[in-house]
């Protein structure tokens, strides 16, 4: 199955990221000096890098599972109904600094945890019996969690800061079955064009 870019602009709902929300490893608040509840690994850059890799590795085949999952017209005319939609991802610079890399990189992560959480309570919802599905969803977050906690950690070791700023993800709450599962297919194509990227270049 081919993989396309696909366009830019998204409706977005505006989450915050908080204290508490996901795995942070800084408590402290907003503003003051970022303490962590327990040392970082020495190889946490080593790590990160790994988790990249793994998720560049699974991404063409989440997205032919989550496309096979829902049915015609998806598998068939994937390049019609998903490429011609507005999501955009957050930037992300190869040349800036560890921090700013860290920063865009963290900036990325939530927003795709966001949008594929709705998105995976949707499937699990309405799709239940495909466990391949399920599988690889489930496979995805757990590895986007140990990335997320990993850059928090390196962004308080070695920065002294911690993320503030507010995060966008997609609200398919509104949306029929068709779009629901429309936004999903474009969410994850263009997660599999990013992916390839932020592996070879953080």
């Amino acid at each position: 199955i081919e993989i396309e870019l696909l366009g830019i602009l998204s409706p977005l709902l505006i989450l915050h990221w908080e204290h508490g929300t996901g795995s942070p490893l800084c408590n402290t608040p907003d503003n003051a000096p970022c303490v962590l509840d327990h040392p970082c690994a020495s190889n946490i850059m080593t790590q990160i890098r790994n988790q990249l890799a793994q998720l560049n590795r699974s991404a063409k085949d989440l997205f032919i599972a989550f496309s096979k999952a829902q049915g015609k017209p998806f598998p068939s005319d994937m390049r019609k109904i998903c490429s011609h939609g507005f999501i955009k991802f957050p930037p992300f610079h190869a040349n800036g600094t560890e921090k700013d890399k860290l920063v865009e990189l963290h900036s990325i992560t939530v927003f795709f945890v966001f949008s594929l959480d709705d998105i995976t309570k949707f499937q699990k919802t309405f799709i239940r019996k495909d466990q391949n599905l399920h599988s690889k969803l489930k496979s995805t977050m757990d590895i986007l969690a140990g990335l997320r906690s990993n850059m928090l950690c390196r962004l308080c070791s070695g920065h002294n800061m911690r993320p503030t700023d507010p995060i966008s993800g997609l609200d398919i709450s509104q949306k029929d079955w068709f779009h629901k599962k429309k936004l999903g297919c474009e969410l994850l194509i263009k997660y599999a064009r990013l992916i390839p990227v932020l592996a070879r270049d953080f």
